[in-house]
C-alpha cells in the first residue's frame, strides 16, 4: 500500500469507530466520529456487491464482464435483471468520468486497454518479455473513444473485440460512494480508505486534521517509513507508484506501470505521484495517468487543472525529492 496512516499518539478524547473488510480485491477501512449510523458493516457490504456486481472483471456475471464478452442475454435471468439498473449507473458513471479524463491526459489513462493489461499479467507470470503480437492486437483494439452511448444513454462500443478495465479508478469510485453514504447519514468526520486511496472529511478524534503518510518509495522502506505526512480535511487523495509491481528481464526491471498509447512499460525518475481532489475516483485515476506521464507532464497537467493538487516524489541524482504542485 503506497499511503499509509499515520497513527495519533494523544489520548482521544472522542470515541472513534472502525470497520474494515474486503472490497474489490484488496481491503477497505473506514474511521467515523458518530453513534448515528446502524449496521454500516452491513450496509458497506451491500454497497460492495453493487460495486462488484457492476465493475469487477473477476465475476463472470458482472456487467462489465457482459459487455467486454458481448454477452447481450445475461439478463433473461431474473436473478441478474433485478441489478441491472444499478449496474447501469454505476459503470456509465466509470464510462463517462473514463473518458473525460482520458481527453484531459492525452490518453495516459485509459481502462479500454485491458487486453494490453492481460498481457503484461501473463508475461510477468512466467517471467518473459511481453509477446509483440499480442501487444499489436491489443493496441488495435482499444480507445475508450470507441465506447458510445446511445438515445437512452447506454454505453456500447464500436470494436466488438474492445475490454475495459475500471481496476485504475474503481477503488476511488468506490470510496466517494462510500464516503457519500456516510455524508448522507449525517456523519461528519470520517476516513475513507479502500486499497490505500481515500476520502477524508472533518477532523479526527483529536479534533485536527486527519494526518497521511506517503510512504518512502524505496522497495527496502518500511510500511512505516513515510516520506511525507500530510494534513487533510475534506479531500480525496490517491497515490501511485512504480516502485513494488515488477518483474526482471536479463536484469532490466519490466514495471506494471504500462502506457497504453503505445504498449511499452514505463519506468521514470517519478517514483510516486499522490493526486489531490475533492473527489477519489478524480484523484485515482489522475495518480495512474501521471506515472505514464512522468514529472513534467504531469506537472504541466496539475498547473493548469484548479481541481487538482499533487505530491511527488521522483530522482533527483542520488537523492529522492518531494515537490508539492498545485
Amino acid at each position: 500500500m503506497l499511503v499509509g496512516f499515520v497513527a495519533c499518539q494523544q489520548e482521544r478524547t472522542v470515541q472513534q469507530n472502525r470497520v474494515s473488510g474486503n472490497a474489490l480485491g484488496t481491503t477497505y477501512n473506514i474511521v467515523y466520529l458518530s453513534s448515528a449510523v446502524d449496521n454500516i458493516r452491513q450496509k458497506i457490504d451491500s454497497i460492495v456487491f453493487v460495486m462488484n456486481h457492476s465493475l469487477s472483471t473477476y465475476q463472470n456475471n458482472s456487467l462489465i464482464s457482459a459487455f467486454n464478452t458481448n454477452c447481450v442475454n445475461r439478463w433473461s435471468d431474473s436473478t441478474e435483471r433485478k441489478h441491472f439498473a444499478n449496474d447501469m449507473f454505476h459503470f456509465t458513471e466509470m464510462v463517462s468520468l473514463s473518458k473525460k479524463i482520458s481527453n484531459k491526459t492525452v490518453g495516459a489513462f485509459d481502462p479500454s486497454a485491458k487486453l494490453l493489461f492481460d498481457e503484461y499479467v501473463r508475461a510477468k507470470t512466467v517471467e518473459e518479455v511481453m509477446n509483440t503480437e499480442a501487444v499489436t492486437y491489443a493496441l488495435a483494439h482499444k480507445g475508450i473513444e470507441k465506447v458510445l452511448f446511445n438515445e437512452q444513454g447506454a454505453p456500447y462500443k464500436l470494436d466488438s473485440l474492445m475490454q475495459l478495465n475500471f481496476n485504475a479508478i474503481a477503488k476511488g469510485y468506490l470510496v466517494d460512494i462510500i464516503g457519500t453514504y456516510l455524508t448522507s447519514q449525517g456523519v461528519n468526520d470520517y476516513l475513507v480508505e479502500v486499497g490505500g486511496e481515500m476520502r477524508l472529511k472533518g477532523q479526527n478524534a483529536e479534533g485536527v486534521s486527519w494526518k497521511v503518510g506517503i510512504n518512502v518509495p524505496l522497495l527496502e522502506a518500511n510500511s512505516s517509513d513515510f516520506f511525507k505526512v500530510l494534513d487533510l480535511e475534506d479531500i480525496a487523495l490517491a497515490t501511485s507508484g512504480n516502485y513494488q509491481d515488477f518483474y526482471l528481464i536479463d536484469g532490466e526491471l519490466v514495471g506494471h506501470t504500462l502506457d497504453p498509447r503505445d504498449g511499452n512499460p514505463v519506468i521514470s525518475k517519478l517514483k510516486s505521484a499522490s493526486i489531490l481532489h475533492k473527489e477519489c475516483a478524480v484523484a485515482d485515476a489522475y495518480a495512474t495517468a501521471a506515472m505514464v506521464l512522468g514529472l513534467e507532464e504531469s506537472r504541466k497537467i496539475v498547473e493548469q487543472d484548479s481541481t487538482l493538487s499533487a505530491f511527488f516524489i521522483y530522482e533527483n541524482g542520488t537523492e529522492l525529492t518531494g515537490e508539492f504542485v498545485e
